[in-house]
């Protein structure tokens, strides 16, 4: 499942006042550190961080990259672009280097939401699920965190990869009390409702996934396709398989639930 919050918030920078430099007896120009420089360097940080943001969320990581790089250059204490940083090595793999940017994230703000949630997210994906576990129950539990289904969503799907459902379902089903529209907990509810048996469950977490895309990808169709087994309800059975012929015809999934009727 991506976890990949973008940062959309529209940063401009006004114009920057010149800092008149002085001369030494050598002819080397010093910048004295004033609280304006250090103000500029911060706006300038955080327009590459947001500009960083929207590179991420349209998949071009590598400009992504470049603009946490410059960010980080113009404040190297500015959290947020270690923390986009970080994510921005996730999704390319270079493991080592994000956790490197997570790391300086969280020394420069120990108890942020958002740190611990990304954090948190990249260590149950490269097997420290445990700590990443731990990081991402603190951050459920800060009252000044914005947006808490995150971390209720991303604590959900750890514990799925740790094969505990129960404890999941209970983080899930958290996600979409705050979010009844965070379709990655929908989907998932649907899927744990399906696995136990519970298939009226199941079909209302779909249903309710179902009406929030226009297209569904292939998995939430196999999905319908086997919770409308279950229910032996062969007319919706033969909507999502409808749906599959005509949009994924050569998956395998297709082929397999297409050509195996009960």
């Amino acid at each position: 499942m991506r976890f990949l919050p973008a940062m959309r918030a529209a940063l401009a920078i006004g114009a920057f006042a010149s800092v008149a430099g002085c001369v030494t007896q050598n002819t080397v120009e010093s910048h004295p550190v004033t609280e304006g420089n250090m103000a500029d360097a911060r706006r300038r940080a955080e327009v590459h961080t947001a500009l960083a943001g929207e590179y991420f969320s349209r998949g071009n990581f590598n400009v992504a990259l470049s603009e946490t790089r410059l960010a980080v250059h113009d404040d190297p204490t500015y959290m947020a672009a270690y923390n986009m940083q970080g994510l921005v090595y996730m999704e390319l793999r270079e493991d080592v280097a994000a956790r490197e940017a997570f790391d300086r994230a969280l020394s420069l703000a120990p108890n942020s939401a958002e740190v611990l949630n990304n954090f948190g997210w990249f260590l149950c994906t490269r097997n420290d699920a445990a700590r990443g576990l731990d990081m991402l129950k603190r951050a459920t539990t800060d009252p000044q965190y914005p947006t808490p289904e995150k971390a209720y969503l991303s604590a959900g799907l750890c514990l799925r990869r740790m094969h505990k459902d129960e404890e999941a379902e209970q983080y899930l089903r958290r996600a979409v009390t705050i979010r009844p529209d965070l379709i990655g907990a929908l989907y998932n509810l649907a899927t744990i409702d399906y696995e136990r048996g519970a298939y009226k469950d199941a079909e209302n977490y779909l249903n309710r996934y179902m009406r929030l895309l226009n297209a569904p990808p292939l998995d939430g169709l196999v999905l319908g396709v086997r919770i409308a087994r279950a229910l032996k309800d062969s007319a919706t059975e033969e909507s999502f398989l409808q749906q599959m012929r005509r949009r994924f015809p050569d998956a395998p999934q297709t082929h397999e639930l297409a050509g195996k009727r009960p």
